[in-house]
């Protein structure tokens, strides 16, 4: 599904690593979320930023991104996807607290995508949640993209 990066950069860049951190939301990766042109905000995290924080989109550049049609992307849906990647992938971090180990998820998936239904279920969940996924989103961790373009989007 087609996917909206936003940027101050003018071209798109190169994906950096991801690297785990105590707070459980890693570093790094490349963030998007599912481009929804017939919508009033062109993706969920546009929306976001417009109501929460709206200079994060003030003079940005829009991306579309195509990703491949054999990308390996893990979906978090329910509270169950996020356990089953706990169980796969969870770690402690230095304070005790079982964190995601983002690192080792990136050896075996292209990226992680929160939908709309998962973020609701898993934002406030215990005890494993995605609290600070304010949105529908992917993490990427490569770039696994048939295509990647600048389009022009006017945030009203």
């Amino acid at each position: 599904m087609p996917q909206l990066f936003c940027t101050e950069e003018e071209n798109f860049r190169e994906i950096e690593p991801v690297k785990n951190t105590n707070l459980g939301k890693p570093t790094g990766g490349l963030w998007t979320s599912t481009y929804t042109p017939d919508k009033k905000f062109p993706s969920a995290w546009v929306e976001w930023c417009t109501y929460e924080i709206p200079e994060w989109i003030e003079d940005v550049n829009f991306f579309l991104l195509i990703p491949r049609d054999d990308a390996n992307v893990y979906v978090i849906d329910s509270y169950e996807d996020l356990e089953h990647l706990y169980q796969k992938f969870g770690i402690s971090n230095e304070f005790g607290f079982t964190i995601m180990d983002w690192e080792e998820i990136s050896k075996h998936y292209d990226a992680v995508m929160l939908t709309e239904e998962g973020e609701i279920i898993t934002r406030f969940s215990t005890p494993l949640s995605l609290h600070g996924w304010d949105c529908e989103s992917t993490l990427w961790f490569r770039d696994v993209f048939e295509s990647v373009k600048r389009i022009e989007i006017q945030i009203i």
